[in-house]
């Protein structure tokens, strides 16, 4: 897409920021005449461009109703990642090594501004952990336990970057997970870890919750590497 059409989707969102929601509380864009007019393009350009606005979760028409600003969700992102990991243009390394850098991230700011009910929620991910009896089930629970991690940091572009990559994660823990299961006791040594997490959570120490989430991503890669070693001796 040009620059131009760039810049006149972003017109089109800054005129509806500056109309008045009505009695309910929603944005109603003016029509594709009035924004023709106001933009000084054709109807059919400001048309498409709604198209795109509205592919983006930006905005949302209705029949007969109009078109109303909406706040974008996180399915353009999930389906950019799943077809960017599909197509070999971001592999699971990457993938987990960006899951590393925002986790650490979210496990300092979660220690901050954690509420208790939050951290009894990561708890319970935990207790189903325990009682996992299925890689699939074992790798949810992790995923369960970020996702949990994020709301906990209470940061929208965290949560909004975590939902979108949801899938994808979902992909790298499973293969993970399927990886490692063949070394013993490595489900019980990876839930210590997150253990821990959730204890530096509740003290309240920032520093310490990066450092024991950290260790789990280090987990993977050492439980990893027995493997390779497991390999060379067979």
């Amino acid at each position: 897409m040009s620059e131009e059409a760039d810049g006149l989707l972003i017109r089109i969102i800054e005129i509806a920021m500056r109309t008045r929601p009505d009695e309910h509380g929603r944005v109603r864009l003016p029509t594709e005449r009035e924004l023709s007019e106001l933009l000084n393009v054709q109807r059919p350009t400001v048309r498409e461009r709604l198209t795109v606005l509205e592919t983006l979760g930006f905005v949302n028409r209705r029949q007969g109703s109009g078109t109303f600003l909406s706040l974008p969700n996180a399915q353009v992102l999930q389906f950019y990642f799943e077809v960017s990991l599909k197509l070999g243009f971001l592999s699971l390394d990457q993938i987990q090594k960006a899951l590393e850098m925002i986790g650490m991230e979210m496990a300092m700011t979660a220690a901050i501004d954690a509420s208790n009910d939050e951290l009894d929620g990561l708890e319970e991910i935990l207790t189903h952990m325990v009682n996992a009896t299925s890689i699939d089930t074992f790798a949810q629970c992790q995923l369960d336990f970020h996702i949990g991690l994020a709301r906990a940091s209470h940061n929208p572009v965290i949560m909004l970057i975590i939902d979108g990559l949801t899938s994808v994660i979902r992909v790298v823990m499973t293969s993970h997970i399927r990886m490692i299961s063949v070394v013993k006791g490595s489900f019980d040594r990876s839930l210590l870890t997150y253990k821990s997490v959730v204890q530096a959570l509740r003290d309240r120490e920032p520093e310490t919750a990066r450092l024991a989430l950290q260790e789990c991503y280090t987990l993977w890669r050492r439980e990893s590497s027995k493997i390779s070693i497991l390999s060379v001796k067979e």
